[in-house]
């Protein structure tokens, strides 16, 4: 019943039924005390996101520095193109998220330090999503998380091509080859 809400006023009859106001400022302070727990609970989520993007930029940047050094030495096998697969180059990177086989999947076995699968979760799914403590992540979604980025900074080396072949890990990479003048600049110095 609303009797708990409104109240007859002070004249007898035909009152008209008016809000009790400590009633609605409680309710109105208790809305006021949830928003405020919300924004909260959004900035411990990013505090919490901020170690993995941390973490993901110096990984990302590992990861480009060992693409660079396969371009090159497919370069000095005079070749102008390389496929190469990003999952793979993880594999040398020693603070990379490590893999477990389960029934088939593979899942997060460990994070690097300062890092962990909430963190994870928050950086890459957004903060108003919940994380549920213990969840397995799948080792896919963070690879396919971080593919993108990387290609981006692939892109930014300034090669003559640069694409994520579909359905895989690989990005493929061509840049130009030397014309005459460069071979003659190249007997000048």
């Amino acid at each position: 019943s609303h009797l708990g809400f409104w109240y007859l006023g002070d004249s007898k009859r035909g009152a008209a039924l008016s809000p009790k106001p400590c009633a609605v400022m409680s309710f109105a302070a208790n809305l006021t005390k949830i928003v405020a727990g919300k924004k909260s609970e959004v900035a411990d989520r990013e505090k919490i996101a901020e170690g993995w993007k941390e973490k993901e930029d110096e990984l990302l940047d590992q990861a480009v520095d060992l693409f660079k050094g396969r371009c090159t030495k497919e370069a000095e096998q005079q070749k102008c193109e390389a496929t190469i697969s990003f999952e793979v180059i993880t594999r040398e990177i020693k603070e990379f998220p490590t893999r477990v086989l389960t029934d088939s999947t593979y899942f997060v076995d460990s994070w690097p330090s300062g890092t962990s699968a909430e963190s994870w979760f928050y950086a890459t799914r957004g903060l108003s999503s919940s994380y549920s403590a213990g969840a397995p992540i799948l080792f896919a979604e963070v690879l396919q998380a971080m593919l993108p980025k990387f290609v981006e900074r692939v892109k930014d080396l300034g090669f003559q091509s640069c694409n994520h072949e579909a359905g895989t890990w690989k990005v493929a990479v061509s840049w130009r080859e030397p014309d005459e003048s460069d071979k003659k600049k190249r007997r000048r110095e």
